[in-house]
C-alpha cells in the first residue's frame, strides 16, 4: 500500500468549524469529528486540532474512506517534546449509498 502525499500547508481559507481534540486519543477524537461532519454542508472546511501522534494516519484514513478531501495536515512543535497537528478537510457531497 502506497502512502498518500499530504500537503503540509493550510488552505488559504478560513475554516467553517474547528474541532479541538488536543489532549484526546484518536478514538474519541474521531467520534467528535464524525459528529461535526454531520453538521457541515458540502464545500465547508473543517479544521481538526490534535496532539495524538496518530493524527496523520487516522485523519488521512478517514478522508480516504469518505467523500471528504484531505487538504492539509500541519505539524507544529508545542513545547519541547509535544507536537500539534492541524488537519483540514473539505466536506464532500454524500454518495448515493449514504
Amino acid at each position: 500500500m502506497t502512502e498518500i502525499e499530504i500537503p503540509e500547508t493550510a488552505p488559504d481559507t478560513e475554516p467553517d468549524l474547528t474541532v479541538d481534540n488536543r489532549g484526546r486519543g484518536c478514538a474519541s477524537g474521531i467520534a467528535r469529528v464524525q459528529r461535526a461532519l454531520e453538521d457541515l454542508e458540502p464545500g465547508s472546511i473543517l479544521r481538526i486540532r490534535s496532539t495524538d501522534r496518530r493524527a496523520k494516519q487516522e485523519y488521512g484514513r478517514l478522508a480516504a474512506q469518505t467523500d471528504h478531501d484531505l487538504l492539509a495536515i500541519e505539524t507544529n512543535r508545542s513545547g519541547l517534546l509535544r507536537k500539534e497537528y492541524t488537519t483540514y478537510l473539505e466536506i464532500g457531497e454524500p454518495s448515493a449509498d449514504d
